[in-house]
C-alpha cells in the first residue's frame, strides 16, 4: 500500500510570492507519485503585503484532480512563524490520515521523483524519523545548497557542502557511505525534508516558540536523543532559491535559539566543559556584531535569558528531554564539528555580508577555528557520559 503524504507548504506573502509559488506548483504538476496519495497543505501566516491563499485557491483549486494533487489551505489569524505554520500543517495531515509529511519551502521547486525516493528510503528503515532531500541551488542547479547541515558544538549551524558541484556531492556521498552507510546527517534543513508522522505524534515536530531558525536543529536532536535517525537521500532532489538573510532581525532568532538548544540537550557536565569556549566566542561575537551592524539583535538575544519566563521554558524543555533520552552526550555529540564556517549570503545588505566576512576572515580561520578545534578535541575526549 502506497504511503499517504502531506506536503506542508508554508506561505508568507511578499513581492516574490506569486512567482515562487507558481514556479514550485508547476513542478509539483510533474510529481511522480500516485495523485490520490498526495495532499498539498498550504499554511499561511499574516503579512503586511496581503495574502497568497486567495490566488492559490483561485488558480490552483480548479486544477485539483486534473493535473494537481488534493489542495488544502489554512490561513492563520496571527503570525506563529515557520515553526508554528509547520505544526499546523502537521495537525491537518494527521487529521487527514497521512503517514508522512514533507516540509517544502515556498522558494523551492522539485524534481519529479523527489517524493518517491525519500518515501522509499524511509520505508526501508523504521528507525528513520527524518529524510532530507539533496538540496541544490535554484539559481545554479549544478551547485549544492545543502548535503545535510553541520552543527558546531557551541550551537552554530550552517549548510554542509554549500557551493559544491553536483559531482562533488556525489563523490562525497560515495566516500561517506564507507563509514556512514545510513548517510546520517548532523541535522536536516527544513527546506526539504520528509517526516514520519507516527514519530512526530509521539515527540512533536517543532517547538512553536522557536518561531524560526534552529527549529530544525532542535527537531533533529529531539529525534536523536530518542534513538531515531536523521538521514539524507541523495537521489531525492529539490532546488532552493536560497538567500541567507532578508532581514537583520533574523539574527536575534538565530542567536537566541542556538543557546536554547545547548541548554536543553547538553548534560550539566558538558555545559561546564564548554563554558570557557562558549563565553570566549560570545565575547568575540559581540565585537563582530558591532562591526557588522547587528549588535542590537545580539544584545536582545542575551536579554531574553534574563527573563524568568525564559528559564521556566528551559526547565520544562530540559526536564522532558533529559528524562526521555536514551543516548548519552558522547554518542549524541559525535556529529558535532569544531569549526565555525559561513556560506555566501545570496543577498546584499542587512549585515549578511559582514557576518560572512567575519566568519571567513583571518582571525576566525587562522586563530579561532584552530583553537576551537583543539579545545573540542580535548572536551570530547573528556565526555564519557
Amino acid at each position: 500500500m502506497t504511503p499517504r503524504v502531506g506536503i506542508i507548504y508554508p506561505t508568507y506573502n511578499g513581492p516574490e510570492s506569486y512567482r515562487d509559488i507558481t514556479r514550485c506548483f508547476e513542478t509539483l504538476v510533474k510529481l511522480n507519485y500516485p495523485r490520490d496519495c498526495v495532499e498539498i497543505i498550504c499554511v499561511e501566516n499574516p503579512s503586511s503585503h496581503g495574502a497568497s491563499i486567495p490566488f492559490i485557491e483561485k488558480e490552483w483549486m480548479l486544477r485539483v484532480g486534473i493535473d494537481f494533487p488534493k489542495l488544502t489551505t489554512r490561513y492563520n489569524p496571527k503570525d506563529i512563524g515557520y515553526s508554528g505554520a509547520n505544526n499546523v500543517g502537521l495537525e491537518i495531515a494527521i487529521e487527514h490520515g497521512c503517514d508522512y509529511v514533507f516540509l517544502l519551502n515556498q522558494d523551492s521547486d522539485t524534481d519529479p521523483d523527489f517524493l518517491k525516493t525519500v518515501v522509499d528510503r524511509a520505508e526501508s528503515d523504521k528507525n528513520i524519523m527524518f529524510v532530507q532531500s539533496l538540496l541544490l541551488l535554484g539559481q545554479d542547479k549544478n551547485r549544492v545548497n545543502s548535503i545535510g547541515n553541520r552543527y558546531h558544538f557551541l550551537g552554530h549551524g550552517y549548510a554542509g557542502g554549500y557551493g559544491w558541484t553536483k559531482d562533488q556531492a556525489d563523490s562525497f556521498f560515495n566516500d561517506e557511505r564507507k563509514t556512514n552507510p545510513d548517510l546520517i546527517v548532523p541535522y536536516f534543513t527544513g527546506a526539504a525534508v520528509l517526516v514520519r508522522v507516527e514519530m512526530a505524534k509521539k515527540i512533536g515536530l517543532f517547538d512553536t516558540p522557536f518561531y524560526m531558525y534552529h527549529e530544525d536543529v532542535d527537531a533533529t536532536f529531539n529525534a536523536r536523543v530518542h534513538g531515531w535517525k536523521t538521514v539524507i537521500e541523495p537521489s531525492s532532489i529539490v532546488y532552493h532559491y536560497y538567500a541567507f538573510s532578508r532581514s537583520i532581525k533574523k539574527f536575534y532568532w538565530m542567536e537566541r535559539n542556538r543557546i536554547m538548544v545547548d541548554l536543553s540537550y547538553y548534560k550539566l557536565p558538558t555545559l561546564i566543559l564548554i563554558a570557557v569556549p562558549f563565553f570566549c566566542v560570545e565575547a568575540a561575537s559581540i565585537l563582530f556584531a558591532f562591526r557588522s551592524g547587528w549588535w542590537r539583535e545580539k544584545l536582545r538575544s542575551w536579554a531574553f535569558f534574563f527573563q524568568p519566563s525564559t528559564w521556566k521554558w528551559i526547565a520544562q524543555r530540559r526536564n522532558r528531554i533529559q528524562s526521555e533520552r536514551v543516548i548519552g552526550d558522547r554518542e549524541f555529540l559525535k556529529w558535532a564539528t569544531s569549526k565555525i564556517l559561513f556560506q555566501e549570503s545570496g543577498h546584499e545588505g542587512d549585515g549578511a555580508e559582514g557576518i560572512q566576512k567575519d566568519a571567513g576572515g583571518f582571525i576566525m580561520s587562522k586563530i579561532a577555528n584552530p583553537v576551537l578545534t583543539f579545545m573540542w578535541n580535548v572536551i570530547y575526549f573528556l565526555i564519557r557520559w
